[in-house]
């Protein structure tokens, strides 16, 4: 199902007491904090959000979470904060697309009104080798032009452990196509790396060709 919203930027995690039966990839508690840096090829940061977790809301069937989200670039200046809702509902957790949209386009929507269609990224509970994910898309409508971004092809290619900053995990592989399209197309491929109770504690980009153009990790939670 498609919603309308404006623009967010979040992945979720938790530590500590919350309600994790939902789905074991994220646990959640009220006042959880994390933070996420992206890098070039060069190790150089590029940018990082922080989350904070506002309020957490159970249901029967899973539960709804607020997160205040700040997004700041590469001379640490903020370029945008939002408080956005993430949802787990029987053992799914539907994840925003906005990520996808480079940081460089995120600045130029400032000031502009604008609207976000977005068909969710989904996260199963029960991930294994070979497993296939469903797609996601976001289109960005704004004053002056359009952006639509396609994922596709999701496949979860197996385990391994992920050092980060903030500690070494046993995530999940999930590679994916990423097709933008505004004034040009633009084809590249991505990982995921999702762990039980943390998420995502790494993301890599590379181009059309395979070769790596930046990634992200979790370098702080609390």
């Amino acid at each position: 199902m498609k919603r309308v919203f404006l623009i967010l930027f979040v992945i979720a995690l938790g530590s500590g007491k919350g309600w994790t039966q939902c789905n074991p990839f994220y646990n959640l508690k009220e006042g959880s904090k994390w933070e996420l840096t992206s890098y070039n090829t060069k190790d150089k940061a590029t940018g990082r959000q922080v989350n904070e977790l506002k309020s957490l809301d159970e249901s029967p069937t899973g539960w709804t979470a607020m997160v205040y989200f700040q997004s700041f670039d590469k001379k640490d200046e903020l370029v945008y904060e939002k408080e956005v809702e993430l949802v787990c509902e029987n053992g799914i957790i539907k994840m925003d697309m906005e990520r996808f949209i480079p940081e460089e386009s995120l600045q130029a929507f400032r000031g502009m009104n604008m609207t976000v269609e977005v068909d969710n990224l989904e996260w199963p509970a029960d991930l294994s080798e070979g497993k296939a994910l469903d797609d996601g898309a976001i289109v960005i409508s704004a004053d002056f032009f359009n952006m639509k971004v396609d994922v596709t092809n999701r496949k979860v290619e197996g385990k391994e452990k992920i050092t980060t900053p903030a500690g070494t995990f046993d995530a999940f592989k999930v590679s994916y196509d990423v097709k933008m399209k505004m004034m040009m197309n633009r084809e590249s491929k991505a990982v995921d790396y999702i762990a039980e109770d943390v998420g995502i504690v790494r993301s890599e980009s590379y181009n059309g060709k395979g070769k790596l153009i930046g990634y992200t990790l979790l370098t702080m939670y609390e």
